[in-house]
């Protein structure tokens, strides 16, 4: 999102608007990534707090087709109970960035290899990056993990 946002930005810096919006929402992120109470309940009204914050900030251009940040404002309101989880959880990271980091080496490989000949080969291909990185994140050895999965009996 807030990638989505410097973007939004960048491509309309001659307009105060929409760089006054853009801050108004990075701020409000920020000061709901720098939350810290203990408390569960705390944590509960203070998620719910910066999610309607959230709701006036982007439900005033949500349907204004015209402004420049009309649809990054309704992604946020059809997102808007998953975007402050960690507020509520502080075992949910505030960014996504374990996720994009773990799709990185697919990515790349693809790049590189120019990807697969067919649908049914980059469905295999990825399958076996998500045992892989499923297996490295469980902190699993890959080789024999990989042979027992394959010399299991399989299921009826």
């Amino acid at each position: 999102m807030i990638r989505d946002l410097r973007e939004l930005a960048e491509l309309n810096a001659d307009r105060p608007a929409v760089l006054a919006w853009v801050e108004a929402v990075i701020a409000l992120y920020r000061r709901a990534q720098a939350f810290a109470d203990g408390r569960p309940r705390r944590r509960a009204q203070a998620q719910r707090g910066f999610q309607q914050a959230l709701a006036r900030l982007a439900g005033a251009y949500a349907k204004e087709a015209e402004a420049p940040q009309c649809t990054l404002a309704q992604r946020m309101m059809k997102h808007l109970s998953e975007l402050f989880v960690f507020v509520g959880d502080p075992a949910v990271p505030a960014d996504n960035n374990l996720a994009e980091r773990s799709l990185r080496p697919a990515v790349v490989a693809r790049k590189i290899s120019g990807g697969t000949r067919s649908a049914k080969g980059s469905e295999t291909r990825m399958g076996l990056m998500s045992l892989f990185g499923t297996w490295q994140a469980q902190g699993k050895p890959l080789l024999p993990t990989c042979q027992e999965l394959l010399l299991s009996p399989s299921p009826a």
